[in-house]
């Protein structure tokens, strides 16, 4: 067996960079990278044309969908996908992903001193995260993760038009929590099997204004389950 760590967070991070829009679009440039496999091989590169991979938004073997999580992994800090089954010869591998020189969406909070077109940004982290062991001492355990995602917005003149609708500041904030809650509707089976059944904690709401950022702040919170938290072993 082979165990591949991944918190909560970073899932859901890839997640919101797959299924949001960037209002700046610094990563949201598209291609796709064609692989012909030797025999054996469980490991690809990705490398974009500039910058860095956002998120993989699909990827084929043959022509068959292959599943994130479920039949591959994919390590955000190095650039690679993880087959969890090998490869045979000369199979075809199509990656399309996002990409781009900066991003937006981080499992961290913003730092004091980043510039203004560095915002809006998101920002995840796990408010708790309890479990239930599935029966003796040999089952495993069901976390049921609260995910907190800050959204902010800097005050400024910045703004954003969509459907003949601009937003800005505080309102931004808010279109971009109900896109949150919008993206996990839509395509909550982009994160099984790793995570499942998602509720709401708590639709967009606003937090206190930050003078530390200059920005807006608003939040969306999640509950989530899912076996073995932090690890996908197979």
């Amino acid at each position: 067996m082979t165990t591949y760590y991944v918190d909560s967070e970073d899932i859901i991070s890839d997640f919101l960079r797959a299924n949001l829009t960037d209002p700046r679009a610094r990563a949201e440039a598209s291609e796709s990278q064609s692989d012909t496999a030797t025999a054996g091989q469980t490991e690809i590169t990705l490398t974009p044309t500039s910058g860095s991979v956002s998120s993989i938004t699909s990827l084929t073997v043959n022509g068959t969908t292959k599943k994130k999580w479920l039949d591959y992994y994919w390590d955000y800090q190095n650039q690679k996908i993880t087959f969890f089954t090998a490869l045979t010869l000369a199979d075809a591998v199509v990656t399309t992903y996002k990409y781009g020189t900066s991003n937006w969406i981080y499992s961290d909070r913003p730092d004091q001193a980043i510039s203004a077109t560095s915002f809006p940004r998101i920002s995840v982290f796990t408010v708790s995260a309890p479990g239930t062991r599935l029966g003796q001492y040999d089952a495993p355990v069901e976390g049921r993760p609260r995910i907190q995602i800050d959204i902010w917005t800097r005050n400024d003149d910045f703004s954003y038009t969509v459907d003949g609708r601009t937003y800005t500041r505080d309102y931004l904030a808010r279109y971009l929590g109900h896109q949150i809650t919008k993206a996990f509707e839509d395509s909550e089976e982009d994160l099984f099997p790793v995570l499942y059944n998602y509720t709401v904690g708590s639709g967009p709401r606003a937090a206190p204004y930050s003078e530390e950022y200059t920005a807006y702040h608003s939040i969306v919170e999640i509950i989530l389950k899912g076996l073995r938290l932090g690890r996908i072993e197979v």
